[in-house]
């Protein structure tokens, strides 16, 4: 009876030690995806009144979707743009959005940027 608890005990720790093995794989390779793709997002100016400027840097040439979202998650802009190697920015005008607080998005393939932004 002991030697049936010991080996269940062993099976359950070897079991969970392999799991745990897996599971810090696939964060390695989330992560190396993750480094690839856009870097140094920054907004400025921000706060604004009639236009900021998106800067950003990509490792890569590709497809991407810039979204700006109020606080409650409604899109109130969205535009696709392509993304070269290097330096990149995006104008974004205020055009009729109300004065506070909007989540703007750089999204890729593989990966989502989400900032703020404040209008004046």
């Amino acid at each position: 009876m002991v030697k049936k608890l010991l080996s269940i005990i062993f099976l359950l720790t070897f079991s969970t030690a392999l799991l745990a093995q897996e599971d810090d794989t696939k964060d390695l390779e989330i992560l190396e995806g993750a480094l690839i793709g856009i870097h140094e997002v920054v907004a400025s100016p921000n706060p604004f009144s009639v236009a900021t400027r998106i800067r950003f840097l990509a490792d890569e040439e590709f497809e991407m979707d810039f979204l700006v979202k109020d606080l409650l998650g409604n899109t109130v802009y969205a535009e696709k743009q392509k993304a070269k190697k290097g330096y990149n920015s995006i104008t974004f005008f205020r055009d009729e959005l109300e004065s506070g607080i909007y989540i703007y998005s750089l999204k890729t393939k593989t990966k989502v940027i989400s900032k703020r932004i404040v209008i004046k």
